[in-house]
């Protein structure tokens, strides 16, 4: 007869913030307590208190988990995709599978809808994951436009700005109003980027 083992430290501490990812994307972050974290885990609000002693320290926590997962993922399709609209639109499938879920958007959009209410590193660390995802995006968005590919007014800063806030004002229109609002937002993204046989005479 075997005895299960009780979770280490380190596996705990990820057991506590993949249910707070869940508990965030549909609810928010100051509308669940630890006490709803110790019934979703079946484990005492002592427990969850001594690993992350406060609630900041637990969305701190987070954010930097999102962070890496980021930094990786965009690594990944650096790695993966030489053209810019097949690196593009790999980006845009992970808001796809958000949209597509029916009642989740992204965990870090909805800590931003949070902002006047969250603690000052908690908004340091979101600060800190846009700018990865903003930078990577400008970067991206500058090579396609330098080949030719990309079409757009303004600096690439400016057009990775208006991307990222079409896409978090997308996801919460999805989870509203269904996954075709999130899709027809990224059509209209992109087909705004083509450049057109005319523009392309120009150049």
């Amino acid at each position: 007869m075997t005895t299960a083992t009780k979770p280490g430290t380190a596996d705990r501490k990820q057991q506590i913030l993949e249910a707070t990812t869940e508990l965030l994307q549909t609810r928010s972050f100051s509308s669940f307590s630890y006490a709803d974290l110790s019934q979703r885990l079946g484990i005492s609000k002592a427990s969850i208190h001594h690993h992350f002693a406060t609630k900041e320290e637990l969305g701190r926590a987070l954010v930097e988990r999102f962070r890496e997962s980021r930094r990786k993922f965009l690594a990944k399709l650096d790695e993966q995709f030489a053209d810019p609209w097949d690196r593009f639109d790999a980006f845009l499938r992970g808001g796809c599978n958000l949209a597509d879920s029916g009642s989740k958007i992204c965990p870090m959009g909805c800590l931003r809808v949070e902002h006047n209410v969250i603690g000052d590193s908690i908004k340091d660390e979101l600060h800190e994951y846009y700018q990865l995802g903003h930078w990577w995006l400008a970067r991206l968005l500058e090579e396609g436009r330098s080949k030719d590919q990309m079409l757009y007014p303004g600096t690439s800063d400016d057009q990775a700005m208006l991307i990222h806030a079409a896409l978090q004002g997308a996801l919460q229109n999805a989870r509203a109003e269904g996954p075709n609002q999130f899709h027809v937002v990224l059509d209209q993204l992109k087909a705004s980027m083509k450049p057109t046989a005319e523009t392309q005479d120009v150049n």
